[in-house]
C-alpha cells in the first residue's frame, strides 16, 4: 500500500470514527433527555396525587391549586399546599405514590412553614435495599427563596443522575462495545504504520547494503580482469597497484560483513561482556593515538578535555572503545566543513560522564527520536554520500545499556551534535 493511499484510508477512517462518535453523542443526549422527561412526568403525577391526598386528609378537598408542583432544578421539586402539613402523613403518602408511579429512587423531603418562616421538618426515604435509612437529609440546605405565602414541601432526589444513567445501561454496553471496536481499529492502524515504517527501514538497509557490497565487488572484479592479462607480469608497478586495490576492497568487504554480524549477535555479546576496571582518561588517550591517521586524512582536529580526577569504571574495554570510535566516526562522516571534535570527561559523586561534541550537520528533532533504532539512518540528501547500514548508533545504545549506563543526545540542525555517555563510578 502506497503512502498516499494509506494516508487517504487513515483520513477517511478517522473521519468516519469521529462521525460515529458525534452521532452517538447526539443520541446519548436524546436518550438522556427522554429518560429525564419520563422521570419528570412520573414525579409530577406522584406529587399531584400526594397534594390531593393531603388536602383530603386535612378535610379540605375544595382547596385546589392551579400549579401545585414546580420543578426548581433537575432533581428538586416544590409542592404548594394551602394548609398545615403533617410530616408523618406526608412521608407515607410520598412513599406510596412514588412506588405506585414507579419512581424507584431515594429521596429527601422537607416541610416549610410560611407562618414561622422556617423549615419545620425534614426526612430521608429509602427506595433501594442498600440505602441507609438513617441518613440525615440535606434538603434543608436546598430550599430556595420562593415568593410563596402558603405552606409547601420540597422533594429532593440526590441520586437522580446516577439512576438515570444506570437505567441506560444497555446503551452504555453497546457504546462500550463500539469503543472496543474503535480501540482495535486504532491498534490495527498503529500496527500498519509501524510495519510500513519497518518495511521502509528494511528496504533502506537492503539498498545501502547492496551498494556497500556492490562497489568493492565491482572493483575487485575489474582488478582481477586486469591481473589476468599475461602482460601484467611485465609491469610490476601495475601488478602491485591492482593487488593493493583488491586487498583494500577485501578488507572493506570484511569490515561491512563484520558490522552486520556484530549487530546481529548484539544480545549474545552483551551477555558475554568482559568487565574490568578501566580508566576512561587512559582509554580515550589511546584512542586518540589510534585514530590519528584517520583524523589527518579528514583534516580533522580532536581536542581532549579530561578531568584530572581518577575516573575508573567497570566496562568491556573492546566494546567501549568501539562505542567511542563509532561516535567519533559519525562526527567525521556527518560534517560538511573541517571537522572539529571535542571529548570531555566529568566525574560526580555517583557518575562518570563522557561527552563527544562536534561541529557537524546536526540532527533534526524528528530524527533524534529514531537515531538509536536498528537500520535507521539520517537522510542527508544523496542516499549514498555517507556510508553505513544504520547500525552504528543502535550498537552504541545497546552496549551502553549493557553496561547499565545511559546515553543522551543534544543537537540542532547546522549546529553540531553532542552525545553524553553516563556510567556509574566503581
Amino acid at each position: 500500500m502506497s503512502s498516499k493511499t494509506l494516508r487517504i484510508f487513515t483520513g477517511m477512517a478517522v473521519f468516519l470514527m469521529l462521525a460515529i462518535i458525534a452521532v452517538q453523542y447526539y443520541w446519548f443526549n436524546k436518550a438522556y433527555s427522554i429518560e429525564d422527561k419520563d422521570f419528570d412526568q412520573r414525579v409530577n403525577y406522584a406529587l399531584r396525587v400526594v397534594t390531593k391526598r393531603m388536602l383530603s386528609f386535612n378535610k379540605n378537598p375544595n382547596n385546589t391549586l392551579l400549579k401545585p408542583v414546580e420543578r426548581i432544578s433537575n432533581n428538586y421539586y416544590t409542592v404548594q399546599i394551602n394548609d398545615n402539613i403533617n410530616p408523618q402523613v406526608l412521608e407515607e403518602f410520598l412513599r406510596q405514590e412514588m412506588i405506585r408511579h414507579d419512581v424507584k429512587q431515594n429521596f429527601e423531603y422537607g416541610v416549610y412553614d410560611c407562618v414561622k418562616n422556617q423549615i419545620q421538618y425534614g426526612g430521608f426515604v429509602c427506595a433501594s435495599a442498600d440505602c441507609d435509612s438513617t441518613k440525615s437529609p440535606s434538603i434543608k440546605y436546598e430550599f430556595p427563596d420562593l415568593a410563596l405565602t402558603n405552606y409547601y414541601f420540597g422533594v429532593y432526589f440526590p441520586d437522580r443522575k446516577i439512576n438515570i444513567i444506570t437505567e441506560m445501561g444497555t446503551w452504555f454496553f453497546s457504546n462500550g462495545l463500539l469503543g472496543l471496536v474503535f480501540s482495535f481499529f486504532a491498534y490495527a492502524l498503529w500496527v500498519i504504520f509501524k510495519q510500513k515504517r519497518l518495511s521502509e527501514i528494511q528496504n533502506d538497509f537492503i539498498n545501502n547494503m547492496t551498494h556497500e557490497f556492490k562497489t568493492p565487488i565491482s572493483t575487485i572484479a575489474i582488478s582481477s580482469d586486469v591481473l589476468m592479462n599475461p602482460d601484467i607480469i611485465n609491469k610490476p608497478e601495475r601488478l602491485l597497484s591492482y593487488a593493493t586495490i583488491i586487498k583494500k576492497e577485501a578488507i572493506r568487504l570484511k569490515k561491512n560483513v563484520d558490522t552486520v554480524l556484530q549487530t546481529a549477535n548484539i544480545s549474545q555479546k552483551i551477555d558475554n561482556l568482559n568487565f574490568e576496571n578501566i580508566s576512561i582518561n587512559q582509554l580515550i588517550s589511546e584512542l586518540e593515538i589510534n585514530l590519528d591517521p584517520v583524523l589527518k586524512e579528514k583534516n580533522a582536529t580532536l581536542t581532549l578535555h579530561l578531568t584530572p580526577k581518577s575516573n575508573t569504571i567497570k566496562a568491556d574495554k573492546l566494546h567501549l572503545s568501539n562505542v567511542i570510535s563509532t561516535l567519533i566516526d559519525n562526527s567525521l562522516k556527518y560534517c560538511e566543513k573541517q571537522p572539529e571534535i571535542e571529548i570531555f570527561t566529568e566525574k560526580t559523586d555517583e557518575n562518570i560522564m563522557i561527552t563527544i561534541k562536534d561541529n557537524g550537520i546536526g540532527i533534526s528533532e524528528k530524527d533524534k527520536k529514531q537515531i538509536f533504532q536498528k537500520f535507521f539512518r539520517v537522510h542527508t540528501g544523496d542516499v549514498h554520500n555517507v556510508k553505513g547500514f544504520g547500525l552504528g548508533l543502535y550498537y552504541v545504545k545497546e552496549i551502553i545499556e549493557g553496561h547499565q549506563g545511559s546515553i543522551d543526545v543534544k543537537s540542532r540542525l547546522g549546529q553540531g551534535t553532542e552525545f553524553t555517555l553516563v556510567f556509574k563510578n566503581v
